[in-house]
């Protein structure tokens, strides 16, 4: 398991004295693979030291490689009508979780779709960017999206490419170290909060080991389902502390997409600190689905 699989599952946390990218990028010096031009047949080898809490860091935020535009005006994407079924794993209600040390050497295989004429990082970014913010507006048509205070300064839901070896310097989409993120602060009846998306190639073939793995605060539940297009999905919902709710999906999507859609019940983000400024999180898990699941949400469009 690697950093971006335990960023899949846990989320975001508070800031950690272990510096993970450097840690990263150390083991990828030490291995020195040899990069292969063809990202279909690429494989990255990294070791991982994860000590603590460990998942996206507000230090990879700051490194990215601002690629999106703000979305322009278009009609909303239709929200998906057919439910998640096929319940196969539950986490029991209430589990107090922390993330142990984990040394494990992990190799990462690039989907079919890699292998095909693929978009640039800005390409994809400016596309994700308006379709993300359809597929919001789709679920809360009365939810209003601000710019996040945390990180870099961008629009909301404005992606960004991030590269944690090399910060400002653009990779292919299928590049093994790259990732896509975009954040938003919501303002709703019940308060602001705030939405997170990050969306990479599908690394591995199964999600369903993610609720056997620690998860971040008070873990409230936890379940894989299957989507209407047989996509693998996993659900979770947490206690935060300071009154911070979070729920969070991982969509596995069958077309070579990997999508993680999260909302929280506080305007920045629940690892920075601070209480909660709204009542709940302005999505619903069902609705967090829905976007996850979204045909427009692909790195890898028709």
């Amino acid at each position: 398991m690697d950093k971006q699989l335990f960023d899949d599952a846990i989320g975001e946390v508070p800031p950690s004295t272990v510096d993970v990218d450097t840690v990263i990028v150390r083991g990828r010096r030490a291995v020195r693979l040899r990069r292969v031009a063809n990202p279909a047949v690429a494989a990255g080898v990294a070791v991982v030291v994860l000590t603590g809490a460990v998942a996206h860091t507000l230090a990879g935020d700051d490194g990215g490689t601002s690629i999106g535009g703000p979305p322009g005006t278009t009609s909303a994407v239709p929200p998906s009508s057919v439910p998640p079924s096929s319940t196969t794993q539950q986490q029991p209600s209430g589990s107090k979780v922390s993330t142990p040390s984990v040394i494990e050497l992990d190799t990462k295989v690039p989907p079919p779709q890699c292998g095909g004429r693929l978009e640039s990082a800005a390409q994809a970014a400016a596309r994700l960017t308006l379709a993300t913010t359809n597929a919001v507006k789709a679920q809360r048509s009365d939810l209003t999206l601000s710019q996040n205070r945390v990180g870099v300064p961008r629009g909301p839901l404005e992606y960004h490419q991030i590269n944690p070896s090399d910060p400002g310097v653009e990779l292919s989409i299928c590049d093994t170290s790259a990732s896509f993120e975009a954040r938003a602060t919501t303002t709703t009846a019940e308060g602001s909060g705030n939405i997170f998306v990050l969306v990479h190639p599908t690394w591995r073939n199964s999600l369903d080991p993610l609720c056997d793995y620690p998860g971040l605060g008070t873990r409230n539940s936890c379940e894989v389902v299957t989507g209407p297009r047989g996509e693998q999905i996993v659900k979770q919902t947490a206690d935060m502390g300071d009154g911070i709710a979070m729920s969070q999906v991982v969509v596995h999507r069958k077309d070579g997409t990997q999508v993680l859609v999260q909302a929280e019940s506080i305007d920045t983000s629940g690892k920075v600190g601070g209480g909660a400024t709204a009542s709940e999180p302005p999505l619903t898990l069902d609705q967090l689905v829905a976007i996850g699941v979204d045909p427009a949400l692909t790195l890898f469009p028709r």
